[in-house]
């Protein structure tokens, strides 16, 4: 267990990282963007050899970020086709799994793309939603349903480590 909370770690820090290095004027060093991107795609890659189930989540979240138009930068479609290629040639696909966090995540995923990206809401509901709830809270119901403690224990591990980075790191644009 306690691989998988470092490679989560790892990978919510650089996903988070290749999002500050594109979005908001980040700079570490040449080619930081780019680095940052193929090293979420590689720890991605990393939990979706770990356990099938995590694997099956993790293919639904980032088919909802092609759906939210989340894979906007080069780098984040690096990650993204890691990932993806991985879970193809390594995991077997539990359709319901996949379809039930697929809807999820474009689900609710959408409400927060809504409220910080159209209506600029701020306050309690928008900063809850932009902490990510829509991650650790269905796959806490799924491990207390399933007794799969890797899916909720990545799946948190992620959303605080990304969290974390979002609200350490304050670049100036």
């Amino acid at each position: 267990m306690f691989t998988i909370i470092i490679i989560a770690a790892i990978y919510g820090v650089t996903m988070k990282l290749a999002d500050l290095c594109d979005e908001h004027g980040l700079r570490v060093f040449r080619g930081d963007a780019i680095v940052f991107g193929i090293l979420w795609g590689i720890f991605g890659s990393l939990l979706v050899l770990m356990d099938e189930h995590t694997a099956n989540i993790l293919l639904a979240m980032n088919l909802a970020f092609i759906v939210r138009g989340r894979l906007d930068y080069r780098n984040h479609q690096v990650a993204a086709s890691l990932i993806i290629l991985t879970f193809l040639f390594s995991s077997p696909i539990h359709p319901f799994l996949s379809g039930a966090f697929y809807v999820t995540f474009v689900t609710l995923g959408s409400v927060k793309d809504y409220m910080g990206d159209v209506v600029k809401k701020s306050g309690p509901h928008a900063t809850f939603f932009e902490l990510m709830p829509y991650y650790p809270l269905p796959t806490l119901l799924y491990s207390l349903l399933s007794n799969n403690w890797v899916v909720f224990t990545a799946f948190f591990t992620y959303t605080i480590s990304y969290n974390a980075v979002k609200y350490i790191i304050r670049p100036t644009t």
